[in-house]
Order: C-alpha cells, then structure tokens, then sequence
C-alpha cells in the first residue's frame, strides 16, 4: 500500500472527524470523543497484527501454506493503515472541545495536561511507529544491519501502544477492551516466543547434523 493511499485516507478520516466536530452540539456533543477512542482502538488493532505479522515473516510461518509474499504485503497493509488511524486518531483528540489537546501535546512527550505519562507513551509510540514505517521506506539504500535495528523498534512501538491504550484509554474499564487487549498482548507473546523458541530449535539442529 502506497503512502499516498496513506495520505488520503488519513485526509479522508480527519475530514469526516471535522464534520462531526461542527455538526456535534457544543454542549453535549461527543462525535471527535468518540472518533478518538475508534480511531485509537483501530489503529492498535492494525499495528497490534502488523507486529504479528512482521513476526509471522521473519520466522516464515505461512498458516495454510500460503505464500510469504501474501503475508508480507499484508504486514505492510496494516502498518500503513495504523499510521493512518492513529493520525485520525490525534486529529480527533485536537479538535475535542474538552480535552483541549494541543499540536505541542501531540509530537512531545510528557507535556499534555490530560494524564500526561499515559498520554506520553502514547507519543513515542507514534514516533517509534514513524521510524519503523521510515526504515521500510529506505530498506535497500542503508545497510540491512541499520534498517534491521531501525525496523525492531516495532517492539517497544507496539508495547508502547499497548500500555498507552490501557492506561490512557477510558475505555479499560469495559470487560470487552480488556479482554481484547490480553488476547492481543498473549498472542503477540506466543508468536515471539515461537519465533525464539523455533531460532533455538533450528540451531540446535545444525549443531548436531553430520558434517558432509
């Protein structure tokens, strides 16, 4: 997925975002409140399968036999799609007449009024999340070494996302946003235990094949 179909549906959401805004009532309105808990909850889900994903290739886990072209392309599907949620998601945040976040709240940590840790860990999740998807843009003009360090930092992204969405969201008190943050995080951690697990596996096996 280009980073013009990116561009244009993160245009896309932040217009339908700033419709809601205008037409919401100023009293009692929540369409750019509401816009931000979906918008932030997408753009967790999409990263939180991109990472799966990421992992899937890497090790070459291909469920169903399907190709590891097919696997890859939608790795990088749902990591342009986060980027762009996750955009809606801080346009809806700045347009909402209660939590009055700003643009500087927005690039740097620890500066919003509204729980300021939570919210900050939230930011360098987006930093880290545009270094990652930079480091796939470049990947082929800088050594595999530095893009393959860059490209890890979807790790800590998508921890940071992680904790940023339970401890931030208001949404955590519901049965149904834990349990999908849990089973996220525990399928994120069986696959990365695979992957570490199957790494030894595959050492140990080449350790002790004969030499021919």
């Amino acid at each position: 997925m280009s980073w013009r179909v990116c561009a244009l549906l993160a245009a896309g959401l932040v217009a339908g975002i700033a419709y809601g805004r205008v037409t919401q009532d100023p009293d009692t309105g929540t369409a750019t409140w509401d816009a931000a808990r979906a918008a932030g909850f997408a753009g967790y889900l999409l990263l939180w399968a991109s990472t799966v994903l990421g992992i899937g290739v890497h090790f070459r886990l291909r469920p169903g036999g399907g190709p590891l072209t097919l696997f890859l392309e939608a790795h990088r599907i749902c990591s342009t799609l986060a980027l762009s949620f996750v955009a809606g998601h801080v346009a809806a945040l700045l347009m909402d007449p209660v939590v009055h976040f700003s643009p500087v709240d927005a690039v740097l940590p620890f500066t919003s009024g509204y729980r300021p840790i939570q919210v900050g860990i939230g930011t360098i999740g987006l930093w880290l999340l545009l270094v990652t998807l930079g480091s796939t843009a470049v990947a082929g003009r800088i050594p595999y070494a530095k893009w393959r360090a860059l490209h890890y930092l979807a790790f800590p992204c998508y921890l940071a996302a992680l904790v940023h969405g339970i401890t931030a969201g208001t949404d955590t008190s519901s049965t149904a946003a834990l349990t999908i943050y849990a089973a996220t995080a525990a399928a994120t951690a069986a696959v990365l235990f695979g992957r570490v697990l199957g790494r030894g596996w595959v050492a140990a096996g080449e350790a002790s094949s004969p030499v021919r």
